[in-house]
């Protein structure tokens, strides 16, 4: 069986609306799809745009170096 793509416009403020409508699971799901997607942008774009490599590298940097907030965290300091 083949799986056929479907493309859809969704205008961004329905998208934005509608997370309201998820819990904090499918939040967190969403977030890692995001996450990655721009992660695989970037990569793409890394060797045509020397400021995207710099940043992407200085972000790199600063994971190494534990220079980071989870998730949870962010979370946390919006609620203080």
């Amino acid at each position: 069986m083949s799986q056929a793509g479907l493309n859809l416009f969704i205008p961004i403020e329905l998208l934005i609306n509608s997370l309201s409508a998820l819990n904090l699971s499918e939040k967190k799901l969403l977030w890692e799809i995001l996450d990655q997607a721009i992660a695989e942008a970037e990569e793409e774009n890394w060797e045509e745009d020397e400021a995207t490599a710099r940043e992407i590298q200085l972000v790199r940097d600063e994971y190494a170096n534990g220079e980071y907030t989870t998730f949870e965290q962010y979370l946390s300091n919006q609620r203080k």
